[in-house]
């Protein structure tokens, strides 16, 4: 499993919905365009399938960044930021 920071930039109002709607399904979203998602590798290639037959690659920019585990322990949060990560728990 990855946790991937997802960012996207669509000057189309009807495709920033539909690209925002995909991304709802699959992460929390941490700001207006960024959602944080933990997905394994088919996951990540179906979304990355599903973004594309939505997207129009000479206007839209959509943006993954892999966090691993060291990564996600340095990310810096100031004001109300808050980590979506989802937790492991483990039942004893």
């Amino acid at each position: 499993m990855t946790f991937w920071v997802i960012s996207y930039d669509v000057p189309n109002n009807k495709r920033r919905r539909q690209i925002a709607k995909i991304l709802e399904g699959h992460g929390q979203r941490v700001q207006y365009s960024v959602f944080e998602c933990d997905l394994d590798e088919t996951k990540t290639s179906r979304l990355e399938l599903q973004l594309l037959r939505e997207i129009d690659e000479k206007e839209d920019d959509i943006r993954f960044y892999p966090l691993n585990r060291a990564d996600i322990e340095r990310v810096r949060m100031l004001g109300r930021a808050e980590l979506r990560r989802k937790q492991d728990y483990h039942i004893v």
